[in-house]
């Protein structure tokens, strides 16, 4: 028959009933499975049986006595018909609680603040740690006595962004939207002398920050090292420089095949909370 009103936004069925009459022993086959015994109502030779009476599993219907070719009438009154897609924006995150699998989603990867993150278990969480860089100094670069002098990187192992120039100026500039906290770190391997001290100064936007400094003793090559964390704006830009007291003219060691000498890199940090 028709129905008034707004049409149902799912299709319904009428309660399904199933007889069986030529049956023996406890139990009987149902014609669909269900859950539970309150999805189905039963009566033996028309009479109701109560809940107590009997169980379900699955298709299986065992009751409380012994059938014999008793008439028995299952009414089907919990089943489910079909399924129902939500709609739109109705999902909430109650919904959603639990793992989901890797297999029902559309992509085996998210975006998160711009980097791509695997959903298959393998990726580390945090992202890559980009913008980032490693530069190396490719010959020796000579260093004036008590003259501070910009250390010229002018190999490149690597550069995520291209935000390191190693062909003028020398420095790494933080790129656009790309502010944040970064681990710095240089060394510089000096020619031997003795009796003085060797500096590396770090500079950001033209402005010393500070040095790391190196007593030397003996005549032998001496290394002085910069590691630190810290915030960054976008433009911002971080060079190295190199002084030494030796009297006289000093050189950073660099080489073309050997790109551990005198280094400078730079990573971007990232932090989750």
């Amino acid at each position: 028959m028709g129905y008034i009103g707004s049409k149902p936004a799912t299709n319904f069925e009428t309660v399904r009933k199933q007889v069986s009459t030529t049956n023996s022993g406890t139990t009987i086959t149902l014609d669909f499975a269900v859950s539970s015994v309150q999805d189905i109502l039963v009566t033996v030779n028309a009479v109701v049986q109560s809940y107590d009476n009997y169980s379900v599993s699955g298709t299986t219907l065992t009751l409380g006595g012994t059938l014999n070719n008793d008439r028995v009438e299952i009414l089907y009154v919990g089943r489910t018909f079909q399924t129902v897609s939500p709609a739109v924006g109705t999902v909430t995150n109650d919904m959603l609680s639990g793992s989901i699998a890797n297999s029902k989603l559309a992509n085996s990867s998210i975006t998160l603040n711009g980097s791509a993150v695997s959903l298959g278990g393998s990726a580390t969480v945090g992202g890559d740690n980009t913008p980032s860089f490693s530069a190396f100094l490719s010959s020796n670069q000579t260093i004036s006595n008590e003259t501070y002098t910009k250390v010229q990187f002018n190999t490149e192992n690597y550069d995520t962004d291209n935000a390191y120039d190693n062909s003028s100026n020398y420095r790494f500039t933080i790129p656009s939207g790309e502010g944040g906290n970064y681990f710095i770190s240089s060394n510089l391997r000096f020619q031997s002398f003795s009796g003085g001290e060797i500096r590396l100064v770090v500079r950001v936007n033209g402005v010393d920050k500070g040095y790391f400094s190196t007593d030397v003793a003996s005549n032998i090559f001496t290394v002085t090292s910069a590691n630190f964390i810290k915030n960054f704006s976008a433009s911002d830009y971080i060079e190295i420089f190199a002084w030494q007291n030796s009297g006289g003219n000093l050189y950073v060691q660099g080489a073309s095949a050997e790109y551990l000498l005198s280094t400078f890199s730079a990573m971007r940090v990232i932090t989750w909370v």
